[in-house]
């Protein structure tokens, strides 16, 4: 796939879906799927439900209630579990996906005293899947805990139509913003809390993510939309790696607690060398 239609992709599949509904992350079907669903604040969660939408209602997954346990519908008993990493974690797994799976879902979570807070997760079948794009633009280097900036200026030369943000993995796209044209914003569920964003210029829009995580670490797209023209910008948010050195036979020996070959937890210590501090 080309550039220009990988972005097209982007465009159709994110954000909203057909329907209308603004979709917090986008998932490829696959026979093993996780709908991440992760509750970002600390209030006390009363109870979760997932529910699917169908055409004309919402069909009943799982409850899960802190004192009553786990109640799972027939249909999809021996098809769906649920981890316990932590309290606010209700991610769904699935271990037998099929085609079926398609659609829309949504993990509403009943809090006190905050209220109901809900996540939309699409799952889309392979055929219209979406792909990475090969040339990762704009390395931008931070570590565990930071803050980021992302700066996308563009010249598409007529009034912009929205604004959209959006972190990419290899298995979903996740939402981060959404601004349109009378200056309104919606946030993606998992950015409301840590995102800052100024998007009321025409020719720029800017975004910052605060207490980054592991999950963090990916690829961001930036895409403007006008009347006639569509302008796309990438970046790639990649571990900062602290090293110390010590000189031994000009030999460079990090310590142990550290690793040299920690930019994005797979790259060559080669691409490293350039990034390292002295400390």
């Amino acid at each position: 796939m080309d550039h220009a239609a990988f972005l097209i992709v982007v465009l159709q599949l994110c954000g909203t879906n057909a329907g209308g509904k603004f979709v917090d992350s986008t998932i490829k079907l696959s026979e093993k799927m996780k709908l991440e669903c992760i509750y970002p604040k600390k209030a006390a969660i009363v109870q979760t439900s997932w529910m699917k939408h169908n055409v004309t209602h919402k069909e009943n997954i799982a409850v899960l209630h802190p004192i009553y346990g786990i109640h799972t519908a027939d249909k999809y008993k021996g098809r769906i579990y649920f981890g316990n990493a932590s309290r606010e974690d209700k991610s769904l797994f699935f271990i037998k996906g099929t085609l079926e799976d398609v659609g829309l879902y949504f993990c509403s979570i009943v809090t006190h005293p905050d209220g109901i807070w809900e996540k939309v997760i699409e799952i889309i079948q392979p055929a219209d899947a979406f792909e990475i794009s090969e040339k990762q633009n704009n390395p931008v280097f931070t570590k565990p805990g930071g803050t980021v900036t992302f700066t996308c200026p563009y010249n598409i030369g007529d009034s912009v139509q929205q604004v959209m943000w959006e972190r990419i993995k290899e298995d979903r796209i996740d939402t981060i913003v959404l601004c349109n044209s009378l200056g309104g914003r919606r946030f993606g569920s998992d950015f409301k809390t840590r995102v800052l964003v100024d998007c009321s210029d025409q020719t720029s829009s800017v975004i910052v993510i605060q207490n980054i995580t592991a999950s963090d670490f990916a690829t961001y797209h930036c895409v403007a939309t006008g009347k006639n023209k569509t302008y796309v910008m990438s970046f790639t948010l990649l571990v900062l790696v602290l090293c110390r050195m010590h000189f031994e036979n000009m030999i460079l020996v990090p310590p142990q607690s550290f690793s040299c070959c920690s930019i994005q937890a797979s790259s060559l210590v080669s691409l490293v060398l350039p990034l390292l501090v002295v400390i």
